[in-house]
């Protein structure tokens, strides 16, 4: 296990850096110039030419993409060239806390519901409730998470004149405050993923109920839960994790967009924010350090499987 894990992080390093060269070549060639898009139409070529020469926009591009990666590698992520020239970092650190609340609601809401929800549509296969479950995750399937918020604020606003609060507000300051400012991002975000692993779930362990193992379960006299919870659920669980590994990816994409719709000032903000100002510098370490969460929660995932399953050895 131990030489897997450590092949896996050094397998992590050129997909970082192919990562980071996508980023960087895509940034490159998108039309338009920084340094107008700071300074506005009305600014002389003088202006511009000194702030592009203050960025060190007229590098070549494997000078400024080596000055990036270094100073990413050695802890210096930059300067935000629109925000006042504020360090990345910083900026990174400020608005943390905010998506990682609304991440972990997000989870809750998946792994609370997902499993049971697929397990009961799994046990009362083809009676009224699985369709019902069904109808239910291909709805969640097939709905854009901007489009559900969206009808989400619209509702909430006409109905009971909500709207989303300015500023958010702590977990640790006030609970309940924080609840009921975070409740409805995290299902619009969180209804996509229970009803992908719902449906896997389902899928799963419907494939494990008709193996001979359970029905010896069974004629033993065991409890219909206990044999379905410990020895089908059990034995279904592997594609349920990876499926849920794979899910982190599209929570991730997922934030980006629930936090512009509910004004929630986080990662998924201020990746917006900076595609829409051209901060270049603050749009690479942004999705650069998604690439390595990505990577990261795969490798979770991976180790997870042995310790779920005590068949698989990775040698």
């Amino acid at each position: 296990m131990k030489q897997y894990i450590a092949r896996r992080l050094l397998l992590a390093i050129p997909t970082l850096i192919g990562v980071s060269l996508i980023i960087f070549i895509i940034m490159a060639v998108i039309p338009g110039d920084v340094a107008v898009a700071i300074l506005g139409d009305a600014a002389n070529q003088k202006t511009v030419a000194e702030l592009r020469e203050q960025l060190g926009l007229n590098a070549p591009l494997y000078e400024r993409y080596w000055n990036w990666v270094s100073g990413m590698f050695s802890g210096d992520l930059g300067y935000s060239v629109f925000l006042g020239g504020r360090p990345i970092a910083d900026l990174m650190v400020e608005h943390f806390p905010v998506t990682l609340n609304l991440a972990v609601y997000t989870m809750i809401i998946a792994v609370l519901l997902a499993v049971p929800l697929g397990t009961i549509s799994a046990i009362r296969h083809n009676s009224w409730v699985d369709y019902a479950l069904r109808v239910f995750s291909i709805i969640g399937l097939s709905v854009p998470v901007f489009w559900l918020g969206i009808m989400i604020v619209l509702f909430l606003a006409k109905t009971f004149s909500w709207q989303p609060e300015l500023s958010w507000v702590s977990p640790f300051d006030d609970p309940w405050g924080n609840i009921k400012q975070m409740i409805w991002p995290s299902v619009t975000l969180g209804y996509f993923q229970v009803a992908f692993i719902a449906r896997m779930t389902r899928s799963s362990l419907l494939e494990v109920i008709q193996e001979d193992y359970m029905r010896t379960a069974r004629s033993k006299g065991l409890n219909e839960r206990v044999v379905t919870v410990r020895h089908g659920l059990r034995n279904a669980i592997i594609p349920i994790v990876t499926i849920g590994g794979l899910q982190f990816v599209a929570l991730l994409a997922g934030v980006v967009v629930t936090e512009k719709v509910f004004n929630l000032a986080g990662w998924g903000t201020l990746l917006v924010n900076g595609v829409s100002n051209r901060d270049f510098p603050l749009v690479q370490t942004i999705i650069l350090i998604f690439a390595g969460i990505v990577i990261v929660a795969n490798l979770l995932t991976d180790m997870l499987y042995a310790w779920l399953d005590p068949r698989i050895r990775y040698q």
